[in-house]
């Protein structure tokens, strides 16, 4: 229980003169295409850095106890020995009011300590921001009982979203916000098993991808936060797809990645060759670009048609497919064939790629291949590996007008099990706020390059002549998502998807026939689509 409130004076023998009332402030085709269309695996991660709560605030701040004044006398003025001129008048019946208005000062001073700290009034009412379609609803939490929010994040260290939280808890008295920072490895299984535990996050980040894994796992967003009508306005229509299941909104994204085309701006100029828009003039530039000596290559023209050591491959080829209009839970049509074989042919036949390259970052960092595809955060590892490498960043090439993207990327949920479920989305709308993802990325901007895309598409503008960034959101209107994300980590849908499209592409390249490698891969994929209840026109 908090220090009770400290007693006023109470008047003494010399009545004390009547104060004036003090007004107080309020604080305030090349492959017969038909038209239509990683998580952040995120480089070496430093160890975990357990956030430290944050400090409790003080039920008491900003209100001290009501002081009195003393009877004040002028500096050096003797006390006069005569009476008061008012105490002439002491038959009047207005000599015992000082008195009287002492006792009843004390007596509102008990009152309002006895209310405060036997829970009468010390309720305070935290307003869940109103979206469309919102009711009333409040939270209400009690400043004096602290309430502790657990948060699990994956990507992000603490020093960045500690100013972000600590306001929250300025903005929420009572209620403290405890960040974990974990390691991608086994992290959808530990966080799963932690929930089933009943020890859990409150509020936690995971793929858009695993929806269909973590559905129970996943409690709704209510409408007094945002209904799915204003989610569908304010996010890429990828999120809409990923994230909503029916009117259910599942997840919140605090960023947005996707895929785009990486180019060495030496090697271009060189060649004298303008930036491929369509993937038949990627096809052509990657074939000037590749650098030979005795059948040698010494400086590939593209990382594509291998999987071993092309490390975004499965996106680049579920991006291959879509935009041949093959659909990605049922990859055994022609078109899904001839994405297949539109992949391996820069590696089998245009032979400007091969498995003795390293993997695709490393080589493009350093100058062994002139263009590769990868998520925005891949350029932090360039730059780390080769700060003087100039290069820049354009959206994925074009296969018809009817222009379809890739798109991979992380968003935050409220566990089903949390106690605090209402709290945890007001955390939630709290940092999925302009303000606050502005504070972020300039938080974030501080260690790297840049920080994360926003998601928002009201804020796409806030990045247009941002480096590296404008080509993502460029494409974001236009993305599509599905289940073959590299670097998610899950061992779930997305790591076993892709082991299949794996094998695929090896058996391609020595010679197995397509229509036999897309049918292990479709019989295989509507196994693991069954498992985590997707379906599949197969």
């Amino acid at each position: 229980m908090a220090n009770p409130l400290p007693k006023p004076n109470l008047p003494g023998q010399v009545p004390l003169p009547v104060a004036k009332p003090v007004s107080k402030a309020i604080p305030t085709p090349l492959f017969q295409a038909k038209p239509g269309i990683s998580s952040p695996g995120q480089l070496p991660r430093p160890p975990l850095n357990n956030q430290a709560p944050l400090p409790p605030v003080s039920p008491m701040a900003g209100k001290p106890g009501a002081q009195v004044p003393p009877q004040a006398t002028k500096p050096g003025v003797a006390a006069s020995a005569k009476p008061p001129v008012f105490a002439k008048a002491k038959n009047s019946p207005l000599k015992f009011l000082p008195i009287i208005l002492g006792v009843l000062v004390l007596l509102a001073v008990l009152f309002f300590a006895a209310t405060r700290f036997l829970g009468g009034g010390s309720n305070q009412s935290i307003s869940v921001s109103q979206g469309e379609g919102a009711s009333s609803e409040q939270v209400v939490v009690d400043p004096s009982k602290q309430v502790v929010l657990t948060y699990w994040g994956l990507w992000e260290s603490n020093a960045v979203v500690e100013g972000v939280l600590e306001e929250f808890g300025q903005q929420n008295p009572g209620v403290i916000v405890e960040y974990k920072k974990h390691s991608h490895t086994e992290y959808r299984e530990r966080l799963q098993s932690a929930i089933a535990a009943g020890n859990g996050p409150d509020v936690f980040r995971f793929h858009a991808s695993w929806t269909p894994m973590i559905r129970a796992e996943l409690e709704s967003m209510p409408a007094s936060v945002m209904s799915a009508a204003e989610f569908k306005r304010s996010y890429y229509p990828v999120a809409t797809d990923q994230l909503i299941s029916g009117n259910r909104i599942l997840g919140v994204p605090l960023m947005y990645d996707g895929l785009a085309l990486y180019y060495n701006k030496k090697a271009f100029d060189a060649a004298n060759i303008d930036v491929p828009r369509s993937w038949s003039q990627l096809k052509t530039a990657a074939n000037k670009l590749t650098i030979r000596s005795d059948e040698k290559i010494e400086r590939a023209g593209v990382a594509l048609g291998t999987a071993a050591n092309v490390e975004h491959f499965s996106d680049v080829l579920a991006l291959l497919m879509l935009q041949n209009g093959a659909d990605l839970n049922s990859p055994s049509s022609k078109e899904a064939q001839q994405a297949l074989r539109f992949y391996t042919d820069f590696y089998i036949k245009s032979k400007v790629w091969d498995e003795d390259m390293p993997s695709s970052t490393v080589a493009f960092a350093s100058d062994k291949v002139a263009m590769m595809f990868a998520p925005s955060w891949r350029a932090h590892e360039v730059q780390a590996i080769n700060p003087d490498l100039d290069f820049d960043i354009v959206p994925i090439p074009k296969l018809t007008e009817s222009h379809v993207a890739w798109a991979s990327f992380w968003a935050e949920g409220v566990s089903s099990q949390s106690k605090n479920k209402d709290l945890a989305w007001k955390l939630i709308d709290y940092l999925s706020s302009a303000e606050v993802l502005k504070k972020m990325y300039s938080a974030q901007s501080q260690t790297r390059a840049f920080g994360e895309i926003y998601p928002r598409v009201d804020m796409a503008d806030e990045l247009i002549d941002s480096k590296f960034v404008s080509s993502y959101l460029e494409d974001a209107p236009m993305a599509a998502g599905g289940y073959m994300n590299s670097y998610t980590h899950d061992n779930g849908i997305n790591d076993r998807m892709i082991s299949y499209y794996e094998d695929a592409v090896n058996a391609v390249a020595t010679g197995t026939d397509l229509e036999i490698a897309m049918d292990i891969v479709a019989s295989g994929s509507a196994q693991v689509l069954r498992q985590y209840g997707v379906s599949s026109s197969r």
